[in-house]
């Protein structure tokens, strides 16, 4: 793919038509390697897991590009133990790793540098892990690499960008919530439901979405326990999986000017719910069972904003309505 630098040089009306049409959409070049696409932006492609997880190709120590997995929930990126053996790199400690289950400890490795394309996510330890949680993959890519920059998930088009969050490009026809960034990583929304006030996380490494205690009872909502959807009801953790068996149905609840309607939120009361201080006050982790009914995700770590680009042709199912 010709770089729009050289483009500019070769036919600048061309390059302006362009600019206008990437703060729609996000190209992607043929090969697994992410491009730049203006000064400080990156846009790659992207495949999916197991899961429906969106997966990326990142750089490590130079060398790849490796599938990771887009974990908007993990406030850390890990690699695979297999990778590691490949890369040479041997264990120098251990670390822990949080997930729905609880808290496992892991060998860490140094790792030099950890990139999307031409841009500098990590340089330091990581855990390792492997098993389900990965399925499959080299890694995890978390959020902490990711402070001042705007993550843009396209899932029809299937590739990401990264950008700056100071000269990130405004994205006209996406929806816009305000949120509050905790812990420097997480961006909390607020939605209601049934006049109910709500935290609202949105984790796109998580299949499922989740619910903690305090919204079952504040909702008093009925709880369904149903066996037969244990073959796939699972949460692959760091450490054990977790069956998910105990479900609440949300017919409709707002998140900003949006309405999302016909969730099944599995109920339950989860180390990670602890571990962001989120016991006590109604929340919902929305995962990929619902984002990916909305054309598009995008996240502001820098502005505290998540974007959804709604699709206007759903008439089933989990509906997200603008």
């Amino acid at each position: 793919m010709i770089s729009l630098w050289r483009l500019w040089a070769c036919v600048s009306a061309a390059w302006l038509a362009f600019s206008a049409a990437a703060a729609a959409e996000c190209y992607y070049p043929p090969e697994p390697s992410p491009t730049s696409i203006a000064a400080g932006e990156v846009s790659g492609r992207t495949w999916t897991d197991n899961f429906g997880r969106v997966v990326a190709g990142v750089t490590v120590n130079g060398r790849g590009p490796y599938r990771f997995i887009v974990d908007t929930g993990a406030n850390r990126s890990v690699l695979s133990a297999a990778l590691a053996q490949e890369l040479g790199l041997a264990p120098n400690g251990t670390g822990e790793v949080h997930s729905v289950h609880g808290v496992t400890t892991a060998p860490l490795v140094q790792v030099n540098s950890l990139t999307y394309g031409d841009m500098q996510l990590q340089n330091e330890e990581l855990p390792l892990l492997q098993g389900a949680v990965l399925a499959g993959e080299a890694g995890l890519l978390g959020v902490d690499g990711m402070r001042d920059l705007r993550l843009r998930m396209d899932f029809e088009r299937r590739c990401i960008e990264l950008t700056p969050s100071r000269t990130a490009r405004r994205l006209r026809g996406w929806a816009a919530i305000r949120g509050e960034l905790h812990f420097g990583h997480l961006v909390v929304v607020r939605g209601t439901i049934n006049g109910l006030h709500v935290n609202l996380l949105l984790d796109t490494g998580s299949d499922s979405s989740l619910a903690n205690p305090a919204l079952r009872d504040a909702l008093n909502a009925r709880v369904r326990t149903n066996r037969s959807r244990i073959d796939y009801a699972v949460a692959y953790t760091a450490g054990q999986p977790v069956v998910l068996d105990n479900s609440i149905l949300l017919p409709r609840f707002n998140m900003g000017d949006l309405e999302i309607r016909n969730v099944t939120a599995y109920v339950g009361d989860f180390h990670i719910f602890r571990l962001w201080n989120l016991v006590d006050e109604p929340t919902l982790l929305i995962g990929m069972d619902v984002l990916t009914q909305a054309r598009g995700l995008a996240i502001d770590y820098g502005r505290g904003t998540v974007y959804l680009h709604i699709r206007d042709d759903l008439d089933f199912g989990t509906r997200l309505l603008n």
